[in-house]
């Protein structure tokens, strides 16, 4: 009976002693667990694209004619176009030259073809070794130059028909977003013009901005010295 008595008492104590330890390993893993967690970098959240920016001409009677630009076609050239927007350089400029039933222009100080902002950015057009599929179709805004490939600078054209012969050659970097903005472009084409295209009547840009969504854009330049010649 003291033996039987005597197992019996022993196997409750290792019985004990081995819950006592699953207790501790049990603590020790929750512990362990705990450091590791904390010691480990969150997982960073995806990055959401950010939004190709959104130009808005507003001219002085009041019409809007809003574009998305498209970086990944011309970037350096919607760089250029968003710096110059939002520092001012188009306040008060005019489409000076209207061809109905092709295109506007406009981007020019002197506000009659000659102008440019001081410096000339890379031609981002097939012709020039740079791929760019956006087509010249109506809405397309794409930059007028001379006739060097680099030689772009402020001046642009809002197409309002649609000629794919301008596609390779002038680099298109953006579109109209909405028919309000198509009606306004095409009140604009409609105004009479002299022989050389200049309309009768001032179309003045009051302001053209363009929304980043925060993201930054620089263009990078080079000298020009030649005067701009019409698309």
């Amino acid at each position: 009976m003291k033996r039987y008595g005597g197992r019996r008492g022993g196997i409750i104590t290792d019985w004990k002693q081995v819950a006592a330890l699953a207790v501790v390993a049990v603590l020790a893993i929750a512990l362990v667990v705990v450091l590791v967690t904390r010691q480990r970098a969150p997982e960073p959240e995806p990055e959401a694209p950010v939004p190709n920016p959104v130009a808005t001409i507003t001219m002085r009677d009041g019409k809007r004619i809003r574009l998305e630009l498209y970086p990944e076609y011309a970037p350096n050239t919607v760089a250029n176009f968003v710096k110059l927007a939002n520092d001012g350089f188009y306040d008060g400029q005019e489409f000076f030259r209207i061809v109905s039933g092709v295109f506007i222009q406009g981007g020019d100080p002197n506000n009659n073809g000659t102008g440019d902002p001081g410096y000339a950015i890379k031609g981002e057009f097939e012709a020039n070794g740079f791929k760019n599929d956006l087509s010249h179709v109506r809405g397309t805004i794409s930059m007028a130059r001379p006739s060097g490939y680099d030689t772009a600078g402020s001046q642009f054209f809002i197409m309002q028909g649609s000629y794919p012969e301008y596609d390779g050659r002038y680099a298109a970097f953006g579109r109209i977003m909405d028919e309000q903005s198509l009606a306004a472009l095409d009140s604009i084409a409609a105004e009479p013009v002299d022989s050389n295209y200049l309309p009768l009547n001032r179309q003045v840009i009051m302001t053209i901005r363009v929304e980043t969504f925060d993201a930054e854009y620089e263009p990078e330049t080079m000298a020009r010295p030649q005067p701009a010649e019409q698309p």
